[in-house]
């Protein structure tokens, strides 16, 4: 169950710019999502089909789209006759992404480091170049936004759709895990080191290097959640 407090007040939803010549469920969709991943609806926090489709000026129809995709990738709980609310935390899922992760990125860092690519090289570096300039910006929406296409270079180069779908889908859980250490560490420029030894890896050729730089940079959100267990944080599930 949420944790629910008193004298609830609806969520503040952070402004989306909907694109009337676009479908709306996939655009409506992308924003909560990229909200709830990066923290700025909360977990634990109430949505409502009327509030949303208010705020960002769309009917309950595409509202409803939108949450039954994020209801299935276990970003939001739907409690009937409760209400609707952004899911917390949850030690077990992030250990499955982690293992998905390491699984499925293991093998196309793997295979990447095999086939030195050069337009897969060069992607990776302008992302990394980006995410560094971000960083030094504080600007941690971008600063996601470049670490996302650093790794999806990895799949969409080698023609890796299928996986990617899995990996993004792990993603949500764990960059949820890595906004709350930035946010209790102050840690936006953790993943740079943790990308130029991937990268690093991939242009030597040297795929063993290259699986374990990016087992290291998986492991951190893990470690992260185990030293928060021991605390009690509204944001996390506890047993």
């Amino acid at each position: 169950m949420p944790r629910l407090a008193r004298n609830h007040q609806p969520t503040a939803l952070p402004a989306a710019a909907i694109d009337r010549t676009m479908r709306a469920p996939e655009q409506v969709y992308r924003a909560l999502r990229a909200a709830i991943v990066t923290l700025a609806i909360a977990p634990g926090s109430a949505l409502s089909e009327g509030d949303v489709g208010t705020a960002y000026a769309v009917s309950r129809t595409p509202v409803r789209e939108a949450f039954a995709r994020l209801a299935e990738e276990r970003l939001l709980d739907v409690f009937p006759n409760l209400g609707t609310f952004v899911s917390l935390i949850e030690p077990k899922l992030i250990g499955e992404a982690i293992l998905i992760r390491r699984l499925l990125e293991g093998e196309a860092v793997s295979q990447a480091a095999a086939n030195r690519a050069p337009a897969l090289i060069a992607e990776m570096s302008r992302a990394l170049a980006d995410h560094a300039e971000a960083v030094a910006a504080g600007d941690a929406a971008y600063a996601y936004q470049c670490d996302e296409r650093f790794h999806r270079a990895l799949f969409a180069h080698q023609g890796l759709d299928q996986m990617w779908m899995s990996v993004d889908r792990a993603r949500a859980q764990l960059e949820r895990v890595h906004h709350l250490m930035v946010a209790q560490r102050g840690a936006l420029g953790d993943a740079l080191a943790k990308h130029r030894a991937i990268l690093g890896a991939i242009e030597r050729g040297d795929p063993y290097a290259a699986h374990a730089a990016m087992h290291v940079h998986i492991e951190a959100n893990g470690i992260f959640l185990e030293r928060l267990a021991g605390h009690a944080h509204p944001f996390v599930r506890t047993p």
